[in-house]
């Protein structure tokens, strides 16, 4: 008879504790009928009201617990929902504490029927979640927060740059007239060193942006047609002088299936091959860097290209590879102080990749050189597309253009109109974009350069007057912005505003020319800069036979077909080549370092335009030998042999065409 007792007593615990889970459980439990009426509560419950057991029972319905939004939620849509489905789960309503605070809940129903289907009463769990509305409350504060923060950071950076550009366009604007000028060699240093300070400067702040821009989200693809060739060319011409000051090898190697077009943004392409290139010449002390594409799989409609840059530089080790691509961040304090930079090149260019779908790799080893490389799927471009592209200074002179600038800052103007007029470019200038309306409203031109922030009328303003104008030709005037501030982020202010394009301040010159060039000279008349025959005076006069060493083609293409600038130009560069036979000899017979590299330097320009690369690379022979204190007089005096016979090769033919008349 001892079993019987046991059993009644284990019952019993079981019974306890069925009950004490009910009335303790972490959720409050309720059963009413199918009207709200409550007929059972838990003590959780309870507690999270402030009411007694008694006062709920006594006919207190669920919905009169509720505050009036619930209340009108649960007539419209939980009461019609539950009597539909039976059921309803994770469902929010307010409860009103017996005090009258107010208490977030979150409740799952479940409906009792009977055999016919009617309903006999609902079960509700209930789930207080004032942590978790507390919770979501913080997150929403920081989150707003951290918005305001981030538009804060973008509206500073914004009017920082702007700031800092308007100083630095005057710095770069004046270095590049100085060098033009006809200095001592120790004032060409001078300015030399204030040009590419004033460059790294602008370096720095134009990353500091591009991340900050990028971060934000503001940065999109475009697609457009471009030569990758000429691209990937004109960023190695860019950073040749780099190279060479450091005598490096830079080569171009480039796959032969490699098509002529392709579609994309070639805008973020050469950041990204810039950032690379740059970072290769900047960590390599000897040997070489190379620039690679090759085909990795051809469509019809598409290209799957791969771009590499390998260096014998400095190299990385294996633990640091994944750090070189944070923000602000080198693979090393010692690099870091040696050579400078904030750490974001690497660290814009994965982004820049991300926004591709693709990512950078790469392979090093310290004191053997790096290599890094990326894929991309380019389509393939059309080449009726061709002659949309933006033409260079090389390809056509913008003599005779009329062009209005609307630039608030004296320094600024004084450098956009030291470069125009060298142009021989007709222009106006106005002080504010109310001027500029009424000067494009009284007078023809073919293009504005608009700043974006001036008094009385900013630029934004400004177009949209010009383009609401009634007449036709307002709406199709190329106006082109010029901004302190990066172009990243301005992008559909601009597009909304109706401008043209886009020119970033301090600009450089050739940069400038080709905007005008691309926009400004399609309303010049063909006989404003190309005289008729012209096709056929060049295939006389200016073909150079396969054998010379260079070409009158790009005196030709500057001129623009104008014979008596092609004449005053071959005058000026035939006296100058005269004068450097007499320096160079001069130079190297009394071994002067300092006076060749001036007039190397001083003819350089010209020699790109006559393409004497035998000559250029003779002096560059000619620089290195005398720099060794110890080199040979016989290769000095060879090499010197060869600049003269270049030099009146050069002096021949320029005579010849000025015999033509």
């Amino acid at each position: 008879m001892r079993g019987q007792p046991e059993r009644e007593i284990h019952e019993a615990l079981l019974g306890d504790s069925a009950e004490d889970l009910y009335e303790n459980a972490p959720c409050g439990y309720i059963s009413t009928l199918p009207d709200g009426t409550i007929i059972k509560v838990n003590r959780t419950f309870l507690t999270w009201t402030g009411y007694q057991r008694e006062e709920l029972l006594s006919g207190k319905r669920f919905q009169d617990l509720l505050t009036i939004g619930s209340k009108i939620f649960h007539e419209t849509h939980y009461a019609p929902l539950l009597r539909m489905q039976g059921f309803l789960n994770e469902i929010n309503f307010e409860l009103v504490h017996k005090d009258r605070q107010k208490i977030p809940i979150l409740i799952n129903t479940t409906q009792r029927r009977d055999a016919a289907g009617n309903p006999l009463s609902n079960r509700t769990t209930v789930f207080n979640i004032s942590d978790r509305k507390k919770y979501e409350q913080e997150l929403l504060l920081a989150r707003k927060k951290a918005e305001q923060a981030v538009k804060a950071k973008a509206d500073f950076l914004s009017m920082i740059s702007h700031e800092i550009r308007t100083p630095m366009n005057a710095i770069v604007g004046l270095s590049n007239l100085l060098q033009e000028a006809q200095l001592s060699p120790q004032q060409q240093e001078y300015v030399r060193i204030l040009k590419l300070s004033s460059e790294n400067l602008l370096s720095l702040l134009n990353d500091v942006l591009d991340f900050s821009k990028i971060e934000a989200g503001k940065v999109t693809l475009e697609e457009r047609s471009f030569e990758v060739r000429q691209l990937i060319d004109s960023i190695v011409h860019g950073l040749g002088i780099k190279a060479e000051e450091k005598g490096l090898r830079v080569r171009v190697e480039v796959d032969k299936r490699v098509p002529i077009l392709l579609v994309g943004d070639p805008i973020k392409l050469r950041q990204i091959l810039t950032n690379l290139l740059s970072n290769a010449i900047k960590f390599t002390e000897r040997g070489s860097v190379t620039v690679a594409l090759r085909v990795l799989e051809l469509f019809p409609d598409a290209a799957s290209l791969e771009f590499r840059v390998t260096d014998t530089g400095i190299g990385i080790a294996e633990d640091r590879l994944g750090a070189i691509f944070e923000e602000f961040t080198q693979a090393s304090y010692e690099i870091n102080m040696k050579y400078g930079g904030t750490g974001l090149g690497l660290a814009i260019t994965r982004k820049l990749l991300d926004l591709h779908g693709s990512k950078m790799s790469v392979e090093s080893e310290p004191g053997v050189g790096s290599s890094f490389s990326f894929n991309l799927r380019l389509k393939l471009g059309q080449e009726a597309r061709e002659s949309h592209r933006p033409r260079t200074r090389d390809a056509q002179a913008i003599q005779g253009v009329r062009v209005l600038v609307a630039e608030d800052n004296d320094v600024n103007v004084f450098v956009i109109e030291r470069f125009l007029r060298s142009w021989g470019v007709e222009f106006d200038v106005v002080e504010n974009g109310q001027a500029a309306v009424e000067k494009v409203t009284a007078n023809h031109y073919d293009l504005v350069l608009m700043d974006l922030q001036m008094p009385v009328l900013d630029g934004y303003d400004a177009t949209r007057k010009i383009r609401s104008l009634p007449e036709e030709r307002f709406r199709r005037l190329p106006i082109i912005a010029l901004s302190a501030s990066a172009r990243i982020g301005l992008e559909d202010k601009l597009e909304h505003a109706g401008f043209t394009d886009f020119a970033s301040k301090p600009f450089e010159p050739e940069e400038l020319f080709a905007k005008i060039a691309e926009h400004g000279s399609r309303s010049v008349p063909a006989s404003a800069g190309q005289r008729p025959g012209r096709e056929k005076e060049q295939a006389e006069l200016g073909s150079a036979p396969p054998s010379r060493s260079f070409s009158l083609e790009e005196f030709r293409s500057l001129t623009a077909g104008d014979r008596k600038a092609m004449l005053k130009l071959c005058s000026t560069t035939l006296k100058n080549c005269e004068n450097y036979k007499h320096e160079f000899q001069e130079a190297i017979d009394t071994g002067n370092l300092e006076r060749f590299a001036f007039h190397a330097h001083k003819g350089k320009m010209t020699l790109e335009l006559l393409q004497a690369h035998a000559l250029l690379a003779a002096l560059k022979q000619g620089k290195t030998l005398l720099a060794e204190k110890e080199g040979e007089p016989t290769r000095l005096q060879s090499i010197g042999q060869v600049i003269q016979r270049e030099l009146d090769a050069i002096i021949e033919v320029l005579k010849a065409e000025l015999q033509q008349g």
